[in-house]
């Protein structure tokens, strides 16, 4: 217990380092892309004077905050501030260190595992416990498939209705054609990640999975549905295991059949 306790802290070390490194990109990116942005915005010959510090100068706020974003987060990376056991002074773990802690900890309980021994039961049991873990994992990674898609589906909306309105308003300036075919590729950009990626239907998967998960694991703990006809707890948890581990498989194969091209998709589904 107090190795997977471990496990589990650094597990949420390792997650946080990663959130920053990936904070600290998204800061390098958008701060240079904005400041762009607003040059181009700033020799838009139908934006007056006024109209023009109402927006620049809020975006150029912003931009720099993604640049000290950036900097702090790329000066300072790592997981959250702890001690050290040596110098006793706090500092931040590196995603390297964190990975290696990690490491260590598993392979330290598979010997532990490994010299004690239990019974069959024991280890149904646990795996039992876990599953609840792998529903809020299966859940988390739904999610963020889920923002993406969101976010993809939100820029073609708003990139396609632009497009179109731009066209309807223009009728001789040059920079008018030149957004439009900006725009146009940004949102053929998107929908083809969306095609290809298939973000809806990776965290529709997730999700579905993940509730069939919790739903055995509810009735495993009140007795119904199935298990209500066995009266052996021991059964019972041979039933879950088994379900469990067939639910993890189709979702194992679902996702492979995702990452494959549509071409071999097709050929599968065939």
């Amino acid at each position: 217990m107090l190795l997977n306790h471990e496990i589990r802290q650094t597990e949420h070390a390792l997650a946080h380092a990663r959130m920053r490194h990936r904070w600290s990109n998204i800061s390098m990116a958008f701060g240079p892309m904005l400041l762009v942005v607003l040059y181009a915005l700033f020799w838009l010959p139908w934006l007056s004077g006024g109209s023009k510090k109402v927006v620049l100068i809020p975006a150029a706020i912003v931009a720099a905050l993604f640049g000290v974003a950036a900097l702090r987060l790329k000066r300072d990376p790592g997981g959250p501030m702890r001690s050290a056991s040596s110098e006793g002074q706090p500092r931040r773990l590196s995603e390297g260190e964190l990975e290696l802690q990690l490491a260590r900890l598993r392979d330290e309980r598979k010997l532990v595992v490994a010299g004690v021994s239990g019974d069959l039961k024991v280890r149904r049991v646990a795996y039992k416990e876990d599953a609840y873990a792998d529903i809020d994992q299966l859940r988390i990674e739904s999610k963020r498939y889920g923002r993406v898609n969101n976010l993809f589906q939100a820029f073609l909306i708003i990139g396609s209705l632009a497009a179109t309105g731009i066209a309807g308003i223009s009728d001789r300036m040059t920079w008018d054609r030149w957004t439009i075919l900006g725009i146009t590729f940004l949102v053929g950009t998107a929908s083809g990640f969306m095609g290809y990626f298939k973000y809806k239907e990776r965290s529709f998967y997730l999700q579905q999975t993940a509730d069939a998960i919790e739903a055995e694991w509810e009735a495993v703990e009140v007795g119904v549905g199935r298990y209500k006809r066995i009266e052996s707890e021991e059964e019972q948890l041979a039933e879950f295991v088994e379900e469990v581990h067939r639910l993890k498989s189709e979702q194992k194969k679902r996702q492979q059949n995702l990452e494959q091209p549509p071409e071999s998709r097709g050929r599968g589904d065939q």
